[in-house]
């Protein structure tokens, strides 16, 4: 039984009872008691609800802030991958560049020519090198960049949703409060009279 309609039962007690060409009123002590008692036990559930609604807000928070941390997590080991694979690479590069060019310094008796071709390898290998380092960096920002967008953005719509629920509930008690204020006001607004048989 909803409180508005154990409102719309005291009412009618109040309201039935009264003693006619009198402004007195009758009730029946008991049944309004019980009635305010029912009304009592019934708060207990709904405050309890929202107390559910809280918890369900927080729980999709907690839920994006770790779904946030694996994607940086992810990020980051990706991040690390390609930076190792750019300096492995600039490596075996610049070590390639070099041995061939004490080989040719070694195999022929045109030294400049092959002074000239190892700084040329070299420089190569340095600007390629460079390039992937460079490529790699910006890869892992934009990785960065997305991963903090996206944890933003799940953040932002439970906030959303969780305020939703929140304003709702707000409605709800306060209405339900209102009602309960009203059944009050209304009860302490009549006289009332206990007649003795």
């Amino acid at each position: 039984m909803t409180l508005m309609s154990q409102l719309e039962d005291l009412e009618a007690m109040v309201a039935g009872g009264r003693v006619p060409g009198t402004a007195r009123t009758l009730v029946n002590l008991e049944k309004i008691t019980a009635i305010i008692k029912d009304m009592k036990g019934d708060l207990p559930t709904q405050m309890n609800e929202a107390e559910g609604i809280v918890r369900q807000k927080d729980a999709i928070i907690k839920q994006a802030e770790l779904e946030a941390r694996r994607i940086r997590a992810y990020a980051d080991e990706e991040a690390t991958t390609i930076r190792q694979l750019a300096e492995e690479q600039s490596n075996t590069l610049l070590t390639t560049s070099q041995a061939e060019s004490r080989k040719m310094v070694e195999a022929t008796e045109i030294t400049r020519l092959a002074n000239e071709n190892a700084l040329d390898i070299q420089g190569d290998a340095e600007k390629r090198a460079s390039r992937i380092i460079d490529d790699a960096e910006n890869r892992v920002n934009g990785i960065l960049n997305e991963a903090e967008t996206q944890a933003d953005q799940r953040r932002r719509g439970a906030d959303n949703y969780a305020r939703e629920v929140l304003f709702t509930l707000e409605e709800r008690i306060a209405d339900t409060l209102g009602q309960v204020r009203g059944g009050i006001d209304l009860l302490d607004a009549r006289p009332t009279a206990i007649v003795a048989d």
